[in-house]
């Protein structure tokens, strides 16, 4: 399916069970065509039940599950015995435990010492305390480092620049060495998947097809479908070695097993002023932008990234017997099927598909896409020409003068490859770089009031979890992609009032941009895709064309034309082929550079720093690897010394249900005495008469509460609630409390009403009471339920409601243009699901109180 065409290819047909990948048929397997595809409601099916197609070649029949039995059936690591002793080589657990606080404090060898002689001074267990000073604890290092896992190999080459041979040094730890290191450990490979699959979701007319994970994407079923199988013999002698290559079109060998990879590339800032930077290829400032040095920091890079990929070069061609950590025998094929890196310094505007450098912001049409047989061929042909003939033809198709080092790789196109990501197309870029800058220009523009008014607002945004908080984005510049995400999900809500389309027309197309943009990005960033949202996603990037055409006809001086403008027309073809962004984005490995730099800043010289990193680097991955052993022996040890209940499975007390659970409990009171604690405040007021009125109506039976009653008040609730868009579990914390961090903190939920109907509501209060013998958790809420023209709604018009009718917790914002002080946005560009309600959800209005 070509990458890059509009909203037809996720139609509702061609992403449901009987697509064309998913009546793949094998000639060599037999019985492939038993199993008919499902289009219609034939057969007991209940709605929501998943069925599991695996690929053909893989032997394993079709399965369908409850919804239920999916989720238990889904890979989780479980803990398995490990050696009586994981902290060796370390000597005891005590040995190891200090070795890794050093470690984790970013100790300096001076730092170390200190402290090693201060415990050799006070110690009183000198038996299980081995370890004397630094080069002692060196050189258990060194031992962890060759003995726990596999180590830097260090390596040289040449590369050739105006007319001299350079030498380039190489540290790479070997792929297929980690890839044994996985292979091997039992606790680890009980999660890999080794087959393709199609997965199917039924909604009570047909099976529609949803893709999430690397396996369920069709890369990795054609891969499985159809390989380019190389036969590789070698011939030994004395004097020789003779490598025969048989290239045969084959399909995947019987028990042939996929390991895929995802290559992440990316400089990083070491410094805390950034002079110190961590790159893939390091940079000459006094070479930069020559057109020569150009092609030659291409020519570096990639014989860089040939000595890295050399040890499975020759195992993705053919192949290797491995027996794994679960006592079973395969036959590993590593494969690179993602290819996660920045690409701001490609040559063409696209790495995936040759639009011209004037097109990129024509998101509705479509251009040739880049191929490995393609460029392979236009490279061999411009070998062939004079220098300018070669230099045309190669900059023709976005090409320099370098062979790709992955064009070598057995199974892998690296244009197919290459992965569209969020953090630096969109976030930093799209967004930070564009949309941020013409907001920031306009304001600026309107006055230093209107600025302070927008710092003002979007303080006062209500805290969450995983929310940063701004108290003004103005005058602060940024270098963190998931500030500038933040920023624009919170702007929208912070400006609407001031860039109105009386007081600002510009700025208000401009907040339309910005609308279009979030709705996109939500899309990208959805954690499980379906043919309906894949459709719906290629239809917002039609819509944020057309307001980028809109705003480009207002503001004349912006130049829309530009890579990151383009490249997300490719990321819906990229999730339907690779899996969800989250699998291919560059975030998480991002968060690998925070090491590096605590590494740079706190236990190195500052001179000659690489080798000195790459050392703590060794150290870190010896330390994570220890350290999960031991936590796996001492959660075993804690499973036996766990009391059971009678049908075998572990009891744990939990204040609550599975749906809500209470915390930060305080003392038990008399009712008598909460009223008075919070006598200021109406929303107490008369809280006994109003709890025993609500509890008469729940439980249809006369309750008379006694002003010595007593309740246990909470300050917390963890609401758990199953995602709308992936399924999973998720959980929000909300908070009634006082006085949070200095502030008071009262958190916004979602309640439902019944029939089918929800309302907002604000928490005030959380406690527990007993009543006709069972403890019962209520929440003393505020609803946010009267249609906008009237009045608004009184503190003293609380309800109590059971803490488990709330779905979830959610952020309300202030609605700054409004002359009542309770009314306010709901604030959908918090998290997926709660942006996937809003578009269905019914609100009840005039909650009886």
């Amino acid at each position: 399916m070509p990458t890059g065409t509009s909203a037809g290819p996720f139609t509702e047909g061609n992403l449901h069970d009987g697509d064309q990948e998913a009546t793949y048929s094998d000639p060599t397997s037999p019985n492939t065509n038993s199993e008919q595809d499902n289009h219609t409601s034939e057969g007991p099916y209940q709605v929501n039940d998943i069925k599991v197609k695996f690929h053909p070649r893989s032997g394993r029949p079709t399965q369908i599950f409850s919804f239920d039995e999916f989720q238990w059936k889904r890979p989780k690591a479980r803990p398995v015995p490990v050696q009586p002793e994981p902290w060796k080589p370390f000597r005891t657990h005590l040995d190891f435990k200090l070795a890794e606080l050093m470690l984790d404090s970013n100790m300096n060898s001076q730092q170390s010492g200190t402290l090693l002689s201060l415990i050799r001074r006070v110690i009183e267990q000198p038996g299980n305390f081995m370890l004397s000073n630094v080069d002692d604890l060196e050189k258990v290092w060194d031992h962890a480092r060759k003995t726990r896992a596999t180590g830097f190999e260090h390596r040289t080459f040449k590369a050739e620049y105006k007319g001299e041979d350079l030498e380039f040094n190489v540290s790479t730890r070997p792929i297929f060495s980690w890839i044994e290191e996985l292979a091997d450990d039992a606790n680890i490979i009980p999660t890999f998947e080794w087959d393709a699959m199609h997965c199917y979701k039924y909604d009570g007319l047909r099976w529609v097809r949803f893709v999430d994970e690397p396996w369920t994407g069709d890369d990795w079923w054609d891969i499985q479908a159809s390989w380019s199988f190389y036969f590789y013999a070698t011939a030994c002698t004395l004097t020789h070695i003779t490598k025969l290559y048989l290239n045969l079109q084959s399909q995947l060998p019987e028990g042939a097993s996929p390991i895929f990879l995802i290559l992440y590339a990316d400089k990083s800032k070491l410094s805390s002023f950034g002079t110190a930077k961590g790159h893939p290829i390091p940079e000459d400032a006094g070479e930069t932008g020559k057109k020569g040095y150009i092609n030659f920091k291409r020519i570096v890079w990639h014989k860089s990234l040939y000595e890295i990929l050399e040890s499975i070069r020759l195992y993705g061609k053919v192949g290797y017997m491995k027996e794994c950590g679960d006592n079973i025998l395969r036959q590993l094929w590593p494969i690179i099927l993602i290819l996660s890196a920045d690409y701001e310094e490609h040559y063409a505007p696209c790495p995936v598909c040759l639009v011209p450098g004037d097109k990129l912001a024509d998101l509705s049409e479509t251009f040739e896409l880049w191929t490995k047989e393609k460029m392979m061929e236009v490279y061999t042909k411009a070998q062939k020409l004079n220098a300018e003939g070669k230099e045309e033809l190669l900059k023709k198709y976005g090409l320099r003068d370098v062979k790709n080092v992955f064009w070598d790789m057995a199974h892998c196109d690296p244009y197919k490859a290459t992965s569209w990501d969020g953090l630096h197309a969109h976030d930093s870029g799209l967004f930070g770089d564009h949309i941020w800058a013409e907001v920031k220009q306009i304001l600026t523009a309107l006055g230093k009031k209107e600025s302070k008014q927008l710092n003002n607002q979007i303080d006062k945004v209500p805290r969450w979890r995983g929310l940063t908080h701004f108290k003004e984005i103005m005058k602060v510049d940024f270098t963190d992609g998931g500030k500038y995400a933040d920023i624009a999900k919170l702007l929208m809500f912070s400006a609407y009032n001031i860039l109105t389309e009386a007081e600002s027309p510009d700025g208000f197309i401009l907040l339309k941009l910005l609308q279009c943009y979030l709705e996109l990005h939500m899309y990208t960033s959805l954690s499980v895709h379906t043919s309906s949202t894949l459709a719906d996603g290629e239809e917002s990037l039609i819509e944020f064309e057309a307001m980028v055409k809109e705003y480009k006809a207002v503001a004349e001086g912006k130049d829309w034309n530009f890579p990151k403008a383009h490249t997300h027309k490719h990321v819906f073809q990229d999730i339907l082929r690779k899996g969800v962004m989250r699998v291919f984005s560059m975030k998480p490995n991002e968060k690998a550079h925070s090491p590096l730099k605590s590494f740079y800043q706190h236990m190195t010289n500052f001179k000659d720093f690489g080798q000195q990193v790459l050392k703590l680097n060794e150290k870190a991955v010896v330390s994570t690897l220890i350290r999960e052993q031991i936590d796996v022996q001492d959660h075993l040890e804690m499973e036996q010394r766990e009391e059971l209940d009678e049908n075998g499975r572990h009891f744990h007390q939990v204040v609550g249900t599975e749906h809500i659970s209470l915390g930060s409990v305080l003392k038990s009171c008399m009712i008598e005495y909460l009223e008075g604690q919070h006598k200021k405040d109406t929303a107490f007021k008369d809280f006994r008469k109003r709890l025993s009125k609500s509890l008469t109506a729940i439980f249809n039976a006369q309750i008379q509460l006694d002003a010595t009653d007593e309740v246990i008040p909470y300050q917390t609730m963890n609401v758990s609630y199953e995602s709308s868009v992936s399924w999973d579990k998720m959980t929000d914390k909300v908070r009634a409390n006082p006085e949070f961090h200095f502030r008071p903190h009262y958190d916004y939920v979602l309640v439902d009403a019944g029939h089918g109907k929800h309302f907002f509501a604000q928490l005030l209060h959380i406690f527990g009471i007993y009543v006709q013998g069972q403890n019962q958790h209520i929440a003393l809420i505020l609803p946010l339920d009267i249609h906008i023209p009237q009045s608004e709604r009184l503190r003293t018009d609380k309800i109590f409601h059971f803490t488990r009718s709330i779905v979830r917790g959610a952020v309300l914002i202030p609605a700054h243009d409004s002359m009542y002080s309770d009314e306010f946005l709901v604030f959908d560009q918090l998290d997926e699901d709660i942006w996937m309600r809003m578009k269905s959800l019914k609100l009840a209005m005039s909650i009886n109180l």
